[in-house]
């Protein structure tokens, strides 16, 4: 039955979110001709208009993608589970576990997805002469530097886990807010949004008291640190997996109100 959800979930999904991402890939080609012409020898303003429009739609087609495929996204789980087709949803014999799974997969693979035709697309953009595939190792090095641990294949294979598991974090987030939303007898969004703001506030105190307690362990214990690395990154991101999803299953399960 998963597999059958999770099926259905792409094919309600891909419809929209496929032409959107390969937009980037359209962008990214235009965009690549124009920031590689040589502007100093152009007279043309007609052309140099054009470059320059391009450049900027590329930018705007970033920001459009990421933020409407998130936007669809949202609207598709609430919708899909608490809207008019809801009440089909639940009518069916389907375990709430296989529900919430299908959608937080399906929904996490589009937002990997999109953030990897990003990535791709900067790097074509900013590529030097030397060719993509020299910066993208370059970028991968840093990356995983950056994330506090050696550049080795094991912390970049880590560093790529923590990065899944931290959107598919913000994904159950999402849902569980929409679900604990529903305890509203009336202005179930509006509640929504207050559930995000709230436990988004709370993930910042928490985040707050966690690296005030780091800066004093590094005081008191000279060369200590252990700040933004992926170990820390897989945890916090499990933990508010497993949060985030038992709050959503419990809310579907029982305090579910389709009303």
């Amino acid at each position: 039955m998963l597999g059958k959800l999770m099926k259905y979930e792409w094919q309600s999904t891909w419809k929209l979110l496929l032409p959107a991402n390969l937009l980037i890939v359209v962008m990214t080609f235009f965009a690549c001709i124009a920031i590689r012409l040589n502007f100093d020898d152009i007279r043309n303003e007609g052309i140099l208009f054009s470059a320059a429009m391009i450049l900027v739609t590329y930018v705007g087609s970033m920001f459009v993608v990421m933020i409407g495929t998130a936007v669809y996204l949202i609207y598709r789980f609430y919708t899909s589970t608490f809207g008019d087709q809801g009440y089909l949803l639940h009518t069916l014999p389907v375990d709430k576990h296989n529900i919430i799974i299908a959608k937080a997969v399906v929904s996490t693979a589009w937002v990997l997805f999109s953030s990897f035709l990003i990535y791709l697309s900067v790097l074509f953009i900013f590529a030097s002469e030397e060719g993509v595939i020299p910066e993208l190792m370059d970028s991968m090095e840093v990356f995983v530097v950056r994330a506090g641990g050696p550049s080795t294949l094991f912390a970049g294979v880590m560093t790529l886990i923590a990065f899944v598991v931290s959107i598919l974090a913000r994904v159950l987030k999402v849902a569980a807010c929409l679900s604990l939303g529903q305890l509203s007898a009336n202005h179930k969004l509006l509640m929504s949004f207050a559930f995000y703001f709230g436990i988004y506030l709370l993930q910042q105190i928490i985040s707050s008291f966690y690296y005030a307690f780091l800066g004093l362990v590094n005081r008191r214990l000279d060369g200590f640190y252990y700040g933004e690395t992926w170990e820390v990154t897989l945890i916090a991101g499990l933990v508010y997996t497993v949060l985030f999803y038992a709050v959503t299953w419990y809310t579907m399960e029982k305090k579910l109100n389709l009303e």
